[in-house]
């Protein structure tokens, strides 16, 4: 059964109920704790269902009946009785954790936060703590509240190092708390333990490459080669296009073009329809300075079909290139298709300075020439004995190249 998504392990708390009274179905109740114990659970069902019949306001009986039903696999019947063991008994903590994770199970986060949210962690037993706080975390997440899943998770962790799943959650709460360099380092202690783990390995990585799109300098260096080395191992084991792309990404991120270009290309191989590869192959090759690839890969991205963020940076990188190429008519077409006006004003200005330049350059060369034109007629005046028309040509000659 799922544990909604974020590999927060399953831990049932199993107490077995001594009734301080007795019950007139005693015999019955008997059964039915042999039978769980056994993981007999329809047959613990039935033995609990008919000491509910005769005694519906028994708590601990209606808690059985719950965690039985969920043995059995129905959940969402668990639910009616272990919500009412909770209203006979709400000072219980194992009815609620019990109700809390029942209620994590079927998808009900906001009602499995309330119930969670009012147990004191600090006064649950060690056993007690293992089962609350995966299914309080879970809730407080899913409801929209990671912050408060984060303090428990911390101390869970520490109570169990060694348990990747609790590890994985905490990577969760921190990224959905927007601490992806915390998230990264939880989700890597969780790959480290269990290395076949591709859920955590896929999810160091996607943290090192979010703390490194948000980092600066040797922090934002060192993030995104962790993330590479992790995203390599995945990539070289199990060739997946997924993997292949993040092991480009983080790469891409390390600044380590080279080894990025050949993991888009073996991405691209995999999904030859992909313009997400094609831009950040794209990427690769400007750094690179492999201007034509890179223009070719944003065409073809183009060709293949972008819309949104994707379309806009595709624009902005082919601008980019361009500029950088002096092509500032085909540079602020992309710009505009970026709508990215700022550097379509930036292109317009340096096209019109160099417009200005080679305007400048030309009317330089023409005068130039001017000038030999004069030294040529100086030396066919010379050479035919015309000396003082010579002569005057000659100063005309230095007094123009002085106004230069």
């Amino acid at each position: 059964m799922k544990n909604a998504g974020i590999g927060i392990a399953k831990r049932w708390v199993v107490g077995i109920v001594v009734f301080a009274v007795a019950l007139p179905a005693a015999a019955d109740y008997a059964k039915g704790v042999e039978a769980y114990k056994a993981r007999d659970y329809s047959t613990a069902v039935q033995e609990f269902q008919k000491v509910v019949e005769q005694s519906p306001d028994h708590a601990g009986t209606q808690y059985m009946l719950g965690i039985s039903l969920r043995g059995a696999g129905q959940v969402s019947k668990a639910l009616g009785s272990l919500r009412k063991a909770v209203e006979l008994d709400p000072q219980n903590a194992s009815y609620a954790i019990a109700l809390g994770q029942s209620l994590v199970q079927t998808g009900e986060y906001q009602e499995a936060y309330m119930t969670l949210k009012k147990i004191r962690f600090d006064s649950l037993d060690a056993r007690s703590r293992a089962s609350f706080a995966p299914a309080y975390a879970t809730a407080a997440i899913k409801a929209g509240l990671p912050g408060e899943a984060i303090p428990v998770l911390e101390a869970q962790t520490k109570a169990s190092p060694n348990d990747g799943a609790l590890l994985y959650s905490l990577g969760y709460a921190y990224s959905a708390d927007g601490d992806s360099g915390k998230a990264f380092n939880a989700f890597k202690e969780a790959y480290e333990l269990d290395p076949s783990d591709q859920k955590s390995a896929t999810s160091a990585v996607k943290a090192a490459i979010s703390a490194g799109r948000r980092s600066s300098g040797s922090q934002k260096a060192s993030y995104y080669s962790q993330g590479a080395g992790i995203a390599e191992i995945m990539a070289t084991s199990s060739g997946s296009f997924e993997n292949l792309l993040l092991a480009g990404e983080a790469n891409l991120g390390a600044k380590e073009y080279r080894k990025a270009v050949v993991w888009f290309d073996k991405a691209a191989a995999k999904q030859t329809q992909n313009s997400l590869v094609r831009y950040y192959r794209a990427q690769c090759n400007t750094s690179l300075g492999q201007y034509g690839a890179a223009i070719n890969d944003l065409q073809e991205a183009l060709k293949i079909g972008v819309s949104g963020k994707l379309r806009t940076q595709v624009y902005n990188q082919m601008g980019f290139i361009y500029d950088k190429q002096k092509e500032y008519d085909k540079a602020l077409t992309a710009y505009r298709n970026a709508g990215n006006n700022s550097m379509v004003a930036s292109v317009e200005d340096k096209k019109e300075k160099a417009e200005l330049n080679a305007a400048a350059d030309q009317a330089e060369r023409a005068y130039e020439l001017k000038l030999r034109a004069i030294e040529e007629q100086i030396k066919e005046l010379e050479a035919i004995g015309e000396m003082e028309e010579a002569r005057e040509l000659r100063e005309h000659l230095e007094m123009l190249r002085d106004q230069t």
